[in-house]
């Protein structure tokens, strides 16, 4: 089947994050590709106004679809060749949206935070493994990169790599308010570090860092994400952690407050409403997205960066190069897991983020002589 002929759903495509993946795939194929959600006005406004724009050559439409109604979560796959995820879910919705992709041959693209997503694919895995899906789960840029970082960084290094620490800022005052939810849901994932084995870390366990591409300095704790779990023991490593930053001061307290249970006299709304105006009033530029992978080991010294000067676009740019693949039948096995896993297949991918706008900065030492280079 030609990419012509193929289709795309986007839940959330109406959204910050959901438009920015169908902007670049507006760009990128030839297909359909439909904009969900609750308001099919919202989605036709949005869908009339990407048909206007310079250089696309997907057909834009839209569609209602209520992602708490069981039936119609379970029946969106049908006619989709696949279906991006670019909203909150609840668990018995993704059960829903499993099943339906199977039922109709669709492969799924997952780039929201969701602590509890994981179970939902454990516990379908039989169902999953026995059909011809592919599950791509948090396939954005933070979470989604740092997996596929560490990796490349191991894959070419010589000799044995002992200990990798990461590091990742972004800023934007355009986080939403489900964007927020999300940043608050993951409080508890803070003060994580692997050490043969992960471990709680000190509350005063910080580092002050100097992030590349603009974003200036801030101090980073140690954090927990679901794509990290396994990697140390993939890797072989003794040692790994990554050490986020936050939004601005005034948010970082607000995390620290969440983190300890201090705040848990307010409803989680309440919490939500104070943390999305301290986004809005004192996140101030630069803004963007930074990681940083840093590997040691018996032979050699590297470190990695990359990073994209608009946030949301960072967070569509993997989804985008992630569904071209799927459409174009690139051969990836059915099954689930992690974006870097997935993309760890694909030797052109960070040439690919490159085009899309992302830059790159790699240095090695080896003994006395350090090489580096800028892309």
């Amino acid at each position: 089947m030609r990419q012509g002929n193929k289709s795309v759903l986007i839940l959330g495509g109406y959204g910050a994050a959901g438009a920015a993946i169908a902007t670049l795939l507006g760009q990128r194929i030839e297909g359909n590709i439909v904009l969900a959600g609750r308001s099919l006005e919202k989605g036709r406004k949005r869908a009339d106004q990407l048909d206007r724009e310079a250089g696309v050559t997907g057909r834009f439409g839209a569609r209602s679809i209520d992602v708490a109604d069981a039936e119609q979560i379970r029946q969106c796959p049908h006619g989709q060749n696949v279906v991006i995820v670019a909203c909150g879910l609840s668990v018995s919705a993704i059960e829903n949206l499993i099943k339906g992709c199977i039922a109709n041959r669709a492969d799924y693209i997952d780039i929201t935070p969701n602590p509890s997503k994981l179970g939902v694919f454990q516990s379908m895995r039989t169902l999953i493994e026995a059909s011809d899906s592919r599950f791509i789960l948090d396939a954005g840029a933070d979470p989604g990169l740092p997996g596929w970082l560490a990796r490349w960084l191991c894959g070419g290094s010589s000799g044995r790599v002992n200990e990798i620490a990461m590091y990742g800022r972004y800023r934007s005052t355009g986080i939403g308010w489900g964007g927020v939810a999300d940043i608050l849901g993951a409080a508890k994932s803070q003060g994580w570090k692997y050490d043969r084995g992960w471990t709680q870390s000190r509350l005063w366990d910080i580092r002050f860092r100097r992030f590349e591409g603009g974003l200036g300095s801030s101090i980073c704790v140690p954090v927990f994400l679901d794509e990290l779990q396994t990697l140390p023991n993939e890797l072989s490593l003794d040692h790994f952690s990554f050490y986020h930053a936050g939004l601005n001061p005034v948010t970082d307290a607000l995390m620290t407050f969440e983190r300890t249970g201090m705040l848990g006299c307010f409803s989680f709304e309440t919490r939500q409403r104070a943390f999305y105006s301290t986004v809005q009033r004192f996140t101030k530029e630069p803004f963007g997205l930074a990681l940083t992978a840093e590997s040691r080991g018996d032979r050699a010294s590297r470190q990695v960066s990359i990073g994209h000067h608009e946030l949301y676009r960072a967070t569509a740019i993997p989804a985008a190069i992630l569904c071209e693949s799927l459409l174009g039948d690139s051969g990836m096995r059915p099954g689930y897991g992690y974006l870097g896993e997935w993309v760890s297949q694909d030797k052109w991918f960070l040439d690919k983020l490159q085009e899309e706008g992302f830059w790159y900065r790699f240095s090695e030492q080896y003994g006395n002589r350090t090489s580096k280079f800028d892309g």
